[in-house]
């Protein structure tokens, strides 16, 4: 897996896991050992998504990956 914040390229192992972004989609937030930056991280994949950064809504429940996933909806 690479990070998209400073190119770090190794196993899942070197993104410390910390939350699942939603819990209908294999979506969550790991932070890589290198840079300490978040990222999106598509765990069936094993690919990263995006660098993630603050949102705007209150108490930080949005971290701005809403669209990341398609609505389990649909």
């Amino acid at each position: 897996m690479k990070c998209i914040a400073c190119g770090h390229d190794g196993p899942l192992s070197d993104f410390r896991y910390l939350y699942n972004a939603r819990i209908d989609a294999s979506i969550s937030i790991r932070q890589c050992i290198n840079c300490q930056e978040w990222v999106a991280v598509d765990e069936l994949k094993g690919e990263t998504l995006e660098k993630i950064t603050g949102g705007a809504a209150p108490w930080g429940k949005s971290a701005g990956i809403e669209g990341l996933a398609t609505d389990a909806a649909a």
